[in-house]
């Protein structure tokens, strides 16, 4: 198996979690162009500064493979070495994906869409890209499959959810080539707590606003805030492993980096509606019997207080149950399943 992974080499946690698993799976047959610089170590301070999240948790892990520079110069030469082509953002590389459709008449090629709204390429933002890109709107992604985290049906795909009624919304069907896919965490990442670490309830960060109001010391942090209350990706981890649950919420989209560093430090989740989340639209595999489904702050603790030390302990381990089915390695192999079934 042999994959060309070409990507725009900008932050993306889609694209850079499913990379960082199809190179452990695959070693140098995981052929980055150009090469994800974000995803090699060491990673200096100048390009951690340029990173959501201070750069933690999936940057600077994968030592560099020096014999890659030869496969990724003048690449279009080998194409038809590759089993398959992954386009790591279709909103940023349509042109390219357009491009290696049309010269080199390829049946191999996926797409991936990890951006947080729901709408399909190319219908977010309409007028401008009628304005600048009208082109984008004849990209042919129907022909491929199309791999998208907050993947929803009906209206939503072409972006004209909230101009129809909801009844209406049953009656566009999702697209075919469409594929669920969420964000995922590297397994060296996943660490086994014991019951003794956990001291507190709660971390510092929580990024729901009326938890944060009613937990002392707690620190909230607005959507799209560049704010970080952590430095060292030590700390933070540290002051997860040390809260018995860990909040978290929809914000921008429903999938989110946070959900899985809670998790991978043995923090029980605590997901504000998410039973309110469409059935193909990442996170999957939570529901009521691996985490606590809250619809208020009042709801949160009293869920937590009626929890027995043997419920709680459960609720750990299906914790981790569901993070080790959601690390990278396990990412790309669904990934890699999905591509090649008919």
């Amino acid at each position: 198996m042999k994959v060309l992974y070409l990507h725009h080499n900008q932050p993306d946690y889609l694209a850079e979690s499913l990379f960082h698993g199809l190179r452990i799976l695959l070693g140098k047959n995981c052929v980055d162009v150009p090469r994800y610089d974000s995803m090699y170590t060491p990673l200096t301070d100048k390009m951690r500064s340029k990173l959501r999240g201070n750069g933690f948790t999936l940057y600077g892990l994968l030592e560099d493979i020096p014999e890659l520079a030869q496969e990724r110069f003048f690449w279009q030469k080998d194409i038809d070495a590759y089993d398959l082509i992954v386009i790591a953002n279709i909103w940023e590389q349509w042109q390219q994906f357009w491009t290696l459709l049309s010269q080199y008449k390829l049946n191999n090629i996926v797409v991936l869409d990890g951006a947080d709204q729901p709408a399909f390429f190319p219908y977010a933002s309409i007028k401008d890209k009628i304005r600048n890109y009208p082109l984008s709107f004849l990209t042919p992604i129907s022909k491929v499959k199309y791999f998208k985290r907050e993947l929803m049906s009906s209206g939503y795909r072409y972006g004209i959810d909230k101009y129809l009624p909801s009844w209406l919304h049953s009656w566009i069907p999702l697209a075919e080539n469409a594929m669920p896919i969420s964000f995922s965490i590297p397994f060296e990442k996943i660490t086994p707590v014991e019951n003794t670490q956990k001291i507190k309830d709660f971390p510092i960060h929580i990024v729901d606003l009326e938890i944060a109001k009613n937990i002392n010391e707690a620190r909230f942090s607005e959507l799209g805030s560049n704010t970080y209350f952590f430095e060292c990706e030590n700390d933070y981890y540290q002051d997860l492993q040390k809260s018995r649950f860990g909040i978290t919420t929809k914000r921008a989209g429903w999938d989110c980096l946070r959900h899985y560093e809670l998790a991978a430090n043995g923090c029980v989740l605590c997901f504000r509606d998410i039973d309110q989340k469409p059935h193909n639209c990442a996170p999957h595999g939570l529901d009521e019997s691996n985490c606590i489904i809250y619809k208020s702050y009042e709801d949160l603790i009293n869920k937590i207080n009626s929890l027995s030390p043997q419920e709680y302990l459960q609720l750990q381990t299906l914790t981790y149950d569901w993070i080790k089915n959601n690390s990278t390695v396990a990412r790309a192999k669904g990934f890699l399943d999905s591509c090649f079934k008919n």
